[in-house]
């Protein structure tokens, strides 16, 4: 099983689905404490269709705020620290940048 999660300025919206099967869905006003939003519609999908998080093997989350926040240049900061990604991507490894893992 699979759920996937829209975040768009609107709404959020989640599926869970089984296959191609549609087991759940849910629908609210996206909140502006976006995480908890996040939270509330897994909890809701899982909830409705009695399906313990175990039974999950993908999550998808999908969000238009990060680009939108960069179009309309709002709410940035200059970033203070990059996070390498494990398992190392491209040639990228993480023990290159003095960093504990």
């Amino acid at each position: 099983m699979r759920i996937g999660i829209d975040v768009g300025g609107t709404h959020t919206d989640a599926v869970l689905m089984d296959g191609l099967t549609v087991v759940s869905s849910y629908k609210a006003l996206t909140t502006r404490d976006v995480r908890r939003g996040i939270i509330e519609a897994l909890d809701a999908v899982l909830s409705d269709a009695g399906v313990e998080p175990a039974a999950i093997e993908a999550v998808m989350i999908g969000t238009t705020h990060f680009t939108n926040a960069v179009i309309e240049r709002k709410e940035l900061m200059r970033p203070r620290l990059s996070v390498p990604v494990y398992p190392p991507v491209l040639g990228f490894h993480p023990w290159s940048t003095g960093l504990k893992t």
